[in-house]
């Protein structure tokens, strides 16, 4: 095997990527204390337990209060090395969506083909589209190639007779998503955690059930909105702590669509449509919903999307339960594999790290170019509380980006 690096001696690991026995990652969990939906320790038994145990604790401490020295944090995605293995071709848009026996083997591929190096995890998203709760509450669907999206047509026409928003539990989606959920964390075995999947920010919801006359409605029947939202907020937690409930159940810990991983449940809010509101129109209304949210989960990272947003950081900020910032500003798909990165770099991107940090709360950013990791950091004058996820072609880059990593910036 030769020489390991020093990084991943530190990390008590046998190669510079977390493999199982069966050619898979290996940080997972096999068993946990059951308490309800509470504190559950992650407890990793089997092979490789030490160093899959010392990743957990690693996010463990990214759950804790920012703290001066604690370093930062770096998820490394690279090619496995190995001949790949290539994913399935889905026959429709059908089996690609809702089949788990296909999504089943793309994961499967995934995890044979990737190195997941330092804090990176597999994550297995049950992914139904950005804000799948809008089905579940009556909004048209259309499978694509790309997601799952909804809304095409307004299911709330006025607000002249009271609006009562429930979750249909026949709904051929929810049971779906069930379906995987539960699939998922049957098959997992300590290979990879399982997320809930992307329910949706409330009042994004609301305008997929409304459409661009929400806008409107803000200042014609805000009474009217709020006591939507207010509903919306009710049916998000109870559903919420449902898919909770089968994860914990299942032992296969907490983590949302980004891949962090926790002993508590925890959830990535957002408001994106607050990108066509005023910082007035967002105290008013997104905020204390926000707020609520955030307090009935007790714990959030909050997806800031788009430059149109940053006028409400200061705000988000000041929510107790928002434990971090994950900033984007991606306008398109980013393709990795072709170079194509979002830029994390730039100076009204340092400018939001820095007001964050200095606020107490951490930075979340999801695939950064491994060639501006550095310079974040340092611009930033600080590594800590920065959890960066990246992607390197090759295995050599990625080993040596972490070699650096741990000698500057990742505390061990």
């Amino acid at each position: 095997m030769g020489q390991r690096p020093i990084w991943v001696k530190k990390l008590f690991a046998r190669t510079a990527c977390t493999r199982s026995e069966g050619g898979g990652s290996v940080i997972g969990l096999c068993s946990m204390e059951r308490r309800g939906l509470g504190q559950r320790p992650i407890l990793i038994k089997g092979v490789e337990a030490m160093e899959k145990q010392v990743k957990v604790e690693r996010h463990r401490r990214f759950w804790q209060p920012l703290q001066r020295g604690e370093g930062g944090y770096l998820a490394v995605l690279s090619p496995m090395g190995n001949t790949p293995v290539a994913p399935p071709q889905p026959s429709s848009l059908e089996e690609q969506w809702l089949s788990v026996d296909y999504r089943m083997k793309v994961m499967e591929s995934s995890i044979a083909n990737t190195c997941y190096g330092l804090d990176a995890i597999h994550n297995q998203f049950v992914n139904f589209g950005p804000g799948v709760h809008a089905a579940l509450l009556g909004a048209p669907y259309q499978l694509t190639k790309d997601s799952i999206w909804f809304g095409a047509e307004p299911i709330i026409k006025d607000w002249d007779t009271p609006v009562t928003l429930k979750t249909n539990t026949n709904h051929e989606l929810y049971k779906e998503i069930e379906n995987h959920t539960r699939t998922f964390c049957a098959a997992s075995k300590g290979r990879y955690f399982v997320s809930a999947t992307d329910i949706g920010g409330q009042y994004d919801v609301l305008y997929s059930l409304r459409g661009e006359e929400l806008l409107i409605d803000m200042l014609e029947y805000p009474n009217e909105v709020m006591a939507a939202e207010e509903n919306l907020n009710r049916e998000f937690v109870e559903y919420f702590n449902t898919l909770c409930k089968i994860i914990g159940d299942a032992n296969c810990g907490y983590t949302g669509w980004m891949p962090i991983v926790s002993d508590t449940p925890w959830y990535p809010i957002q408001c994106d449509m607050s990108v066509m509101i005023s910082p007035k129109m967002f105290e008013k209304f997104v905020l204390p919903s926000l707020d609520w949210v955030s307090t009935q989960i007790g714990q959030t990272i909050y997806h800031l999307d788009g430059a149109e947003q940053i006028q409400h950081l200061d705000m988000l900020l000041s929510l107790k339960h928002i434990h971090a910032i994950q900033w984007t500003m991606s306008s398109k798909r980013d393709d990795v594999n072709k170079g194509e990165y979002t830029n994390y770099d730039d100076e009204m991107s340092i400018d939001i790290y820095k007001r964050t940090i200095a606020a107490g709360k951490k930075v979340v950013l999801i695939g950064v170019n491994p060639a501006q990791v550095a310079n974040i950091y340092n611009r930033v004058g600080t590594s800590d509380g920065i959890f960066i996820l990246t992607y390197c072609p090759t295995r050599k880059q990625a080993d040596a980006l972490i070699d650096h990593a741990t000698k500057n910036w990742v505390k061990l």
